[in-house]
């Protein structure tokens, strides 16, 4: 139907066309014989009225099928275009109207089709990219893009945070005029050489510290084994060496707290058999050498047990509402004979008549028992220990503070980590396993709490305990 009216379209323009040609011919004709010259006026008169009627009727017929083709394919053709445009020019939204199914329609209708699904792909690669960026910025490693002519292309936020570093300082940049380290270049240009992943353990060293860092180059090649560059991915590992260690210096630390006792009392008990059983003042010497090292062996194995218990995924607190002042009582009367042995004064102050707090009783009495028992401790005769209760609101804030040795600074970040001893020899006399104050640390923070410390060498210890009421 649509090449139908074509063809007659056509067809009518070519015969205006020749009925013009005709009378152009015709008047021609007219005036090169002088025929108008042989008839009268009124002939002439009608005549140039009939020429002047079919030339308006002609003209008329010519401006109205030149704007129905202008309205059916030249506007169409320009919309179109102007549409093409805006798609090139990245407007992936601008759409032509669609009136006929022509082919000026069909050439609308397929721009549009263009143009929808150029925008479904931009939308698409759009949310790949968006994805590909918070991959990259928050994967939890550095990550570094080097092109094939060795120029960074990318950092990370990552890596940025591990290195400090500015990115204005290192993109558009050789590697080997930036990367400071030298083991790390190296890496690189291993990856360039051999074209192959490489990856190797560094200790990076900064301003204070050493890090440890498994570094992996990957080459990046593209189709047809076109060479596009290095990928550098920094996994930062300094926390497993960390752990590593201390799982070696724990396995040492429990050989040699074990080994002690029990060579002491493997040591005796073979005296005893060889004969220094028979002097009754020696044998209840020994037995009581032997009774002490079996109770401190006790203790350190019942600790090592509560300290795993404590440590594992589905340990849980018993929580009541407990009176924190009338628990602090209660510890306060089972250490005050101790305290006494020592002359040491034990102060507790609290302005609360009750201090309400839900808790886990039992644990929190195990903490204070392990504070005040190690302020009493460390304290020489004729010293303070003071315990101080605060009800601050939302929390509470227990005080320890006692005028013991103190603890040097350098120290204080390491007590509360397994076996460790501000004074081994004197830890060892005095029957402590190293593990208390690691057990406290596991139970303040089972109760979602904190715990600080205070101390200068000579002026005693204060530790600080923070607890929500809730």
């Amino acid at each position: 139907m649509t090449n139908f009216r074509t063809r007659l379209l056509f067809v009518l323009i070519t015969l205006i066309i020749i009925v013009l040609v005709g009378l152009g011919i015709l008047l021609g004709l007219m005036f090169r014989y002088d025929f108008l010259d042989s008839l009268n006026e009124q002939i002439k008169i009608e005549l140039w009225w009939i020429l002047s009627i079919g030339l308006g009727i002609a003209a008329f017929v010519s401006i109205i099928l030149g704007l129905r083709i202008t309205s059916r394919y030249t506007k169409p053709i320009k919309a179109a275009t102007e549409v093409a445009i805006e798609l090139a020019q990245g407007n992936y939204r601008a759409r032509t109207t669609v009136h006929r199914l022509d082919n000026a329609g069909m050439l609308g209708t397929a721009i549009n089709m263009l143009a929808e699904n150029l925008q479904e792909l931009t939308k698409a690669h759009e949310m790949q990219q968006d994805r590909l960026s918070v991959l990259i910025e928050n994967m939890g490693a550095g990550l570094v893009l080097i092109d094939s002519r060795g120029y960074i292309n990318l950092i990370n936020k990552g890596y940025i945070e591990i290195f400090h570093v500015n990115p204005k300082d290192y993109l558009n940049k050789l590697y080997y005029e930036i990367i400071e380290n030298d083991e790390i270049s190296h890496l690189i240009a291993e990856v360039f050489r051999t074209e192959k992943k490489v990856s190797k353990q560094l200790l990076i060293p900064f301003l204070i510290e050493r890090r440890y860092f498994v570094v992996y180059g990957v080459p990046i090649i593209g189709t047809n084994n076109v060479w596009k560059g290095v990928l550098l991915v920094f996994h930062d590992i300094t926390e497993l060496k960390k752990l590593e260690q201390m799982r070696k210096d724990f396995v040492a630390n429990v050989s040699h707290e074990l080994k002690t006792p029990v060579t002491s009392i493997k040591g005796f008990t073979e005296t005893l058999m060889d004969g220094a059983m028979n002097n009754q003042e020696t044998l209840e010497a020994f037995l009581s050498i032997i009774l002490k090292e079996s109770d401190r062996l006790q203790t350190l194995i019942q600790e090592l047990l509560e300290l795993s218990k404590i440590e594992q995924q589905g340990f849980q607190l018993n929580l009541l509402e407990v009176d924190l002042r009338a628990l602090l009582e209660e510890v306060i009367t089972l250490l005050t004979g101790k305290a006494e042995e020592k002359n040491i004064r034990l102060e507790f102050y609290c302005k609360h008549d009750q201090v309400l707090i839900k808790c886990d009783a039992d644990r929190l009495k195990q903490v204070f028992i392990n504070l005040i028992g190690n302020a009493i401790t460390y304290t020489p005769s004729e010293g303070d220990v003071k315990i101080i209760l605060l009800d601050c609101n939302e929390n509470v804030r227990i005080h320890v503070k006692d005028s013991g040795v103190g603890i040097k600074e350098e120290e204080i970040p390491r007590i509360f980590e397994r076996f460790y001893r501000v004074d081994r020899a004197r830890s060892r006399n005095s029957g402590g396993t190293g593990l208390g104050l690691a057990i406290v640390k596991h139970l303040i923070e089972a109760h979602h709490g904190n715990i600080s410390v205070r101390s200068k060498v000579g002026e005693g210890s204060e530790f600080i305990i923070e607890l929500h009421k809730k």
